[in-house]
């Protein structure tokens, strides 16, 4: 305590010590204004959302996050990457989309009669097949001929179709 009282060395004390606390004050609240500043929005469920459900545009809601938050993981951050996409898992309220929680629907599914289409130059020949397994635009479908019961394989297309042949 003494320290403190002699003139010239507390004099210096005291004044060093205003301008550390100034100083660690300034940069506190510099801190605080950049963080605030780096935040982005991410879409997230508004209540829950349970496997195999389509994920519509009403369903979700704005949350802000920290910038640095995104680094560290792999979540939707935009509701375009989402909206129309199936839920894999159960979704939870106020909860980010890990990114590998959701997938493309199937066009083709199990056990539901679709159209197959084989083309190759002029010709073009469609059946109606019964898929053997569900796929997404883009897989590899295997089909049983409705008429024929003869197995035959193509690729699903966003239409719903089933290709083969030259049009592949």
């Amino acid at each position: 305590m003494g320290f403190w009282k002699s003139s010239k060395n507390g004099a210096v004390l005291r004044t060093a010590c205003w301008f550390v606390a100034a100083f660690l004050l300034a940069f506190v609240d510099q801190g605080r204004r950049l963080s605030a500043a780096e935040v982005t929005t991410i879409p997230v469920p508004r209540n829950i959302i349970y496997a195999g459900q389509v994920i519509r545009e009403e369903l979700l809601r704005s949350r802000q996050v920290p910038v640095q938050y995104l680094k560290r993981v792999s979540v939707v951050t935009n509701r375009l990457e989402v909206v129309g996409k199936i839920a894999r898992t159960t979704l939870m309220p106020n909860q980010p989309i890990s990114t590998n929680y959701v997938s493309e629907p199937d066009v083709i599914k199990i056990n539901k009669p679709a159209i197959m289409e084989y083309s190759t130059g002029l010709l073009t020949i469609t059946a109606e097949v019964m898929p053997l397994n569900s796929a997404k635009k883009g897989e590899f479908v295997r089909a049983r001929n409705i008429q024929s019961g003869v197995i035959v394989s193509g690729t699903a297309v966003s239409s719903g179709f089933i290709v083969t042949g030259a049009s592949r």
